[in-house]
Order: C-alpha cells, then sequence, then structure tokens
C-alpha cells in the first residue's frame, strides 16, 4: 500500500547548527541523517516523506533549512518522496508575516511546527521556558499562518492540550496536526485523564488531525500492548480520516527499528477496513498538509 511517512527529520551538520546535537541530549544519533538515509530505511515500500523541522539553531534564519530541503527535493534523484516541509518560524517575533512569505517562496514549505513545551529551567534547548500561548505576540503570529495557506503541527506537552483547544477555537482555517499522540505519558492515570480531555477537545474542532507518532514519547519501553490503547483512543476521538501515521524517525532509532514502528501500525489496524487504513497510511495525510 501506498503510504505517507508523515514525520521523519532531515539533518546535516555539515550544513546546518543544531544546538540540541551539541547538548549531548540524545547520544546515539547519527551525525547527519539525509534522504538516502530515510529511503534506506524504507526499502522494499512505497513510502513518501513530510520531512519535520529539525530544531536548527533559533539565532539563524529558519528560512536556510527550508531552503535546504527545497534544493534536496530539487536536486536529489528521488527528491519527489518528499512530499512537503514542516518549517520552524518563531511566531511571536514582528516579522513573522515576511518571515511567512519567504518560507512560502519554497515548494518545500507546508507549514510551520515551533515546538511550545515549556519547563523553567528548560532542560534541554528545544524546550522553552516561556508560555507562548500567554504570549499576545504569539498569539497574534499564529493568525498570520491563515495568510499563506499553512498548517501548524502541534508539538506540546499533554496538560496543554486543553489550552490550545481553547485557543483554536479562534483560527477556524488553520489547520492543525496533534503531534506524536498528543504527548500522553503511559501508565499514568492522572496524567492520561488530563491527555483524554485535551484530546476529546481537539477533535471537536473540525479543523484538526492526529498524527500517530512518536511511540516512544509516549512511553519509551513501549510495546505493542502498551501503545495500542493510546492509539485506539485518539483514532475514537478523531477517527481514522482525521489520523495519519508518523515514524519520528531518526529519533526513534534509539528504541526501535522502522520496520517495527510499521510493524507496529500494520499489527493495531489490522482489523479495520481498506478505506480505514487507506486514511491512516496516505489520505489523510493528503487533506491535511492539501498534498498534490
Amino acid at each position: 500500500m501506498q503510504r505517507i511517512d508523515t514525520h521523519l527529520h532531515l539533518w546535516d551538520t555539515t550544513q546546518l547548527d543544531y544546538p540540541w546535537r551539541q547538548d549531548g541530549a540524545f547520544p546515539g544519533l547519527p551525525e547527519t541523517y539525509l534522504l538516502d538515509d530515510a529511503i534506506a530505511e524504507a526499502e522494499g515500500t512505497e513510502t513518501d516523506f513530510v520531512v519535520v523541522q529539525a530544531e536548527v539553531n533559533h539565532a539563524n534564519d529558519p528560512v536556510e533549512e527550508t531552503a535546504w530541503l527545497q534544493r534536496t527535493a530539487d536536486e536529489h534523484p528521488s527528491g519527489d518522496r518528499i512530499a512537503g516541509f514542516i518549517a520552524y518560524a518563531d511566531l511571536s517575533q514582528p516579522d513573522v508575516e515576511a518571515l511567512l512569505e519567504r518560507h512560502a517562496q519554497n515548494a518545500v514549505f507546508l507549514g510551520v511546527r515551533q515546538e511550545i513545551w515549556w519547563q523553567k529551567p528548560s532542560p534541554r534547548p528545544d524546550i522553552l521556558e516561556e508560555d507562548l500561548l500567554a504570549n499576545p505576540d504569539w498569539r497574534r503570529g499564529f493568525g498570520a499562518l491563515a495568510d499563506v495557506n499553512a498548517c501548524f503541527d502541534l508539538t506540546c506537552w499533554h496538560s496543554q492540550l486543553g489550552a490550545f483547544a481553547a485557543f483554536l477555537s479562534e483560527h477556524p482555517a488553520i489547520p492543525v496536526i496533534v503531534d506524536h499522540l498528543g504527548s500522553p505519558i503511559a501508565n499514568d492515570d492522572g496524567a492520561l485523564d488530563v491527555w483524554l480531555d485535551g484530546i476529546n477537545a481537539l477533535a471537536a474542532l473540525p479543523n484538526t488531525f492526529m498524527k500517530i507518532s512518536g511511540l516512544s514519547q509516549a512511553d519509551p519501553r513501549w510495546s505493542i500492548d502498551s501503545i495500542r490503547p493510546l492509539v485506539d483512543q485518539v483514532l475514537d476521538a478523531f477517527g481514522p480520516e482525521r489520523c495519519m501515521l508518523g515514524s519520528n524517525f531518526p529519533i526513534e532509532k534509539l528504541t526501535s527499528t522502522y520496520e517495527i514502528v510499521w510493524d507496529t501500525y500494520r499489527d493495531i489496524f489490522s482489523e479495520l477496513t481498506s478505506e480505514e487504513k487507506e486514511n491512516l497510511y496516505f489520505a489523510t495525510a493528503k487533506r491535511a498538509y492539501q498534498l498534490e
């Protein structure tokens, strides 16, 4: 079956600066992970990729990463397997409209992921020390996504889902894709109750989609049995027509293999109809990301 891996990271430390790579937060990950590496992981399958920004240095121009992905799509013999790119932008910046316009000059650009999870003090470079949902500049900048027909990939703590749903109700024209199952915490009943309330609040909005991905973030020692109840709950909330699948590679390489991730999806969804599987594997992604 055709499939779109909706959450893949590519990086090249010889081209761009990634502070989290220097911080040592993810030991064991390769220095570079390029399109050839992803194609090798998916060997023998009809897989295209939605590439998600890899947290380049926020002090630098984020359009450099988008331009790098555009060159890869244009120049690589299999560049057409890059279905699109979710770029980084700081939506709280006063010139965010101009920044988004520059991103949108690249055909691969689909939307933005600005991670909004936060903790003070921050344990690593990709976790903020500020609650962006409480920042009026960020809230204003979020609305600018509609001007360039861009979507937003939501990466946050489970405890932020409900607040984001309340905020998103003011922006019905901006598609939002919830990354990594909404960051549940397996084996914590209290946290799971908060997570499920947030999931249901987001699912009640017509412009939201769920990305089943990042399995190790929900449960670092995940198995099919441990991850299945979480997947079943988001599938019940959103329905297959609003759910999609992603590998979160190569981050998941720390705990699993590409083949195991996709075998897990195959086993969990084995009882679904052909139409439901088509939604999960590619059709929902095409709708949510407006892929041609």
